[in-house]
């Protein structure tokens, strides 16, 4: 059973459709989806409590999520090879990402009515389906065609999340950082070796939480 907030009320106790877990619904959830609760042409539309647990509800909304994982598919609009976040057996139209970003098509064209007397998620799902999805979001870069989500980089392999970065090797979210492997949440960093949330360091291997260091092995919280 999950933990129930300081200060809200249980109000009802439900079992995860999915795993089976008892989960909580309080007073404040409900005054949540109430908020939320979309109005159309003068009539709301109540957001049910729902049936999955907090765990099982995350792992959903992060199955959208994927900057890391890199296939090689076809274009579906030149038939070229390209580098994707999308697998080549996943039924999505995916265009390669110069693509996606010109006038060769027009997104307006998948336009739609929503039909009230259906389910959203059923007619989400047939959207996702049909309009064209990017492969990938490199801007600006140079020689980082295996990376995703990176801005004005240069020579940067298996990166995510980066900007203004360069010669950096499996890193993410790292800004204004070169020369540096296995980093993570690291900014302004030069010449570095598993630093983790560090900034301003130079020289640094198997450091954490450090700031305006050089040279350092082995460290955590240190400036």
């Amino acid at each position: 059973m999950y933990p129930i907030p300081k200060n809200e009320t249980l109000v009802e106790t439900k079992t995860c459709r999915h795993c089976a877990v008892s989960f909580p619904i309080t007073d404040k959830d409900l005054e949540f989806y109430e908020k939320v609760s979309p109005v159309f042409n003068g009539q709301k539309y109540q957001i049910p409590a729902p049936t999955l647990c907090p765990d099982c509800r995350q792992q959903r909304r992060l199955s959208f999520r994927n900057e890391r994982k890199l296939y090689k598919r076809k274009c579906d609009a030149t038939g070229r090879d390209i580098i994707s976040i999308y697998s080549p057996d996943k039924s999505f139209k995916v265009y390669h990402q110069d693509f996606w970003w010109s006038d060769k098509w027009d997104a307006m064209e998948y336009g739609r009515d929503f039909d009230f007397g259906r389910s959203f998620f059923e007619q989400f799902r047939e959207l996702m389906g049909e309009v064209p999805h990017m492969s990938i979001s490199i801007d600006n870069s140079v020689n980082s065609d295996y990376s995703n989500f990176i801005l004005n980089s240069k020579n940067c392999y298996l990166v995510y999340g980066a900007g203004n970065c360069e010669d950096m090797i499996y890193a993410d979210f790292v800004i204004n950082c070169k020369q540096s492997m296995d980093c993570s949440h690291t900014n302004d960093c030069i010449s570095c070796y598993e630093a983790i949330n560090c900034d301003e360091c130079f020289g640094c291997s198997y450091s954490i939480n450090c700031s305006n260091c050089t040279d350092c092995i082995g460290c955590s919280d240190c400036t």
